[in-house]
Order: structure tokens, then C-alpha cells, then sequence
């Protein structure tokens, strides 16, 4: 049977960085994730990306020094994220591989990496965040970071957005309590302590931050490509959200980053 989350990912891969990453939203979101993600693993060799779709975070951390195994259920996705890592002079530092997340216990086993991440909203399509929790334990030592960028529940943007509109129901689709479905893909939308709550006991949460409570999520954000004021603007009012934790449940996208704790905890 044909995954459809397969089939979905594939139908946007040629145009995803049409449409998000080469945008001033997604340029603008993208470099505050790869601060984080420097910072978190500073000196650590081996990572792992679940869902690294068209590359850019796998090339970026190759660039830097990393090794990077970066994970897809899309082929296609993954034959422009090869394509870019060709182009960028750090495909020996990268390995992709075809390979949805509820495979890594199986799919990985016996690999060991330093550290683990995952960008804007896949672990969201996972209807069992903490299965996947437990086969990533399995991957790193204690004390490795594992840092994920999810969509977030509570989105003023997106309920100022869509109540202008008319469209109550679209407006508060992720206090849907059974998540929603797009694309044929079951999507879920946990809260920061939701998603903390999921990785337990085999990863402790040691920070959250917002990652979209000034800038807004992507389908409201086109005319930020005309506007470079006010874009530098609301960027300058998202690196100042970083520092209260309690904005991040109020972001279409939040950062959070735990770490492994021990085998016997």
C-alpha cells in the first residue's frame, strides 16, 4: 500500500523551496533554527535529522563540520536535498537515506549518533511522539542533545488570520483534540509541555522557545517579501521573544531541546 505521507511530500518537492525556503519568511525563520542548533550541538561529530526534507539543515550542519544521516520518507524530496549537497561541496559529509521516522528503531539499529534534530513541524506527523522518543533513546549516550522544531497549538497569528476571513473552523483547527488531516496525512499539534510530557522519561527538556510569534506562519506571510522593513522589524521582535520560555505556546512554531538522560533514570 502506498504511504501517503510519502505520495504528499513528493507532490511538493519541487516547488517547497519556491514556496518556504527561499521566501523572507523562511530565510528569516531558518536562520534563528540554526542558531539553536549550533549552539546545541557545538562539538558534537554525528547527527541525525528525522525528515530532513529538500536539505538545507543537513547541508548546512555539513558545512560546519558535522556528519550528518539525514532521514526522508520522500524520495523526491531527498533527490534535491542530494542535489544541493552535490552543488554545495559536502556530500561526503552527508548520507540520505529513504526512511519514514516509524522506522528508526528497526531502520537504524545499532547506529550511534552525538546528537538528533528535526525542523519545522515533522515531528507533528508522528500519531505517537512517544514511540519515537523511545527509538531515538536508543540512538544517542546520555546527555546528547536532541532538538525539534514543531508546530506549535496556540497561534494568535493564525486565529487573527483566519477569523478575518470568515473561516472560524479553519481559525482553531489545532485545538482539535484527534489532530487534523492534510494531504491524507494525520497532523497533530502538541503544546511545549505536551511535547515535553511525550519524550519522558527518555529525554529531559532543558529549554523552549517560540519560533513564529512575531513572524507569521507561512500561508500569511507573502507580502513580507515586498516589505523588507517590516520584515527586519518583526525578525528583531522574534529574537527578543527568545527570551520568555511562555512564548513558545504561543508560536506557530516552537524550539525545544532536551537531552538524553541515563539508561537507568
Amino acid at each position: 500500500m502506498m504511504d501517503l505521507r510519502t505520495t504528499a511530500f513528493d507532490e511538493l518537492a519541487a516547488e517547497y523551496d519556491k514556496v518556504f525556503t527561499a521566501t523572507a519568511l523562511g530565510q528569516a525563520v531558518r536562520a534563528i533554527a540554526w542558531k539553536r542548533f549550533q549552539t546545541a550541538f557545538a562539538a558534537r561529530e554525528r547527527l541525525l535529522e528525522i525528515g530532513c526534507g529538500t536539505g538545507d539543515d543537513a547541508v548546512h550542519l555539513a558545512q560546519r563540520g558535522h556528519r550528518v544521516l539525514a532521514i526522508d520518507a520522500s524520495s523526491q524530496m531527498l533527490r534535491v536535498a542530494a542535489l544541493k549537497a552535490e552543488r554545495a561541496g559536502c556530500a561526503h559529509r552527508v548520507q540520505f537515506v529513504c526512511m519514514p521516522m516509524d522506522c528508526l528503531g528497526s531502520g537504524l539499529a545499532g547506529e550511534k549518533f552525538d546528537g538528533i534534530y528535526s525542523n519545522f513541524g515533522v515531528i507533528n506527523c508522528s500519531q505517537r511522539i512517544d514511540r519515537v522518543a523511545a527509538d531515538l533513546a536508543r540512538l544517542v549516550p546520555p546527555g546528547a542533545p536532541l532538538a525539534l522544531v514543531a508546530m506549535g497549538r496556540y497561534v494568535p497569528w493564525e486565529w487573527a488570520w483566519y477569523l478575518a476571513r470568515g473561516a472560524g473552523r479553519k481559525a482553531f483547527r489545532r485545538l482539535n483534540r484527534d489532530g487534523v488531516e492534510w494531504r491524507g496525512i494525520h497532523v497533530s499539534y502538541p503544546s511545549p509541555r505536551m511535547l515535553a510530557n511525550a519524550l519522558r522519561p527518555h529525554f529531559v527538556t532543558q529549554r523552549a522557545s517560540a519560533l513564529g510569534f512575531a513572524l507569521p506562519p507561512s500561508y500569511a506571510a507573502g507580502w513580507l517579501d515586498h516589505s523588507p522593513r517590516m520584515l527586519a522589524a518583526l525578525t528583531r521582535m522574534e529574537h527578543a521573544a527568545q527570551r520568555w520560555t511562555a512564548l513558545a505556546a504561543f508560536a506557530d512554531h516552537f524550539y525545544l531541546q532536551a537531552m538524553r538522560v541515563g539508561f537507568d533514570e
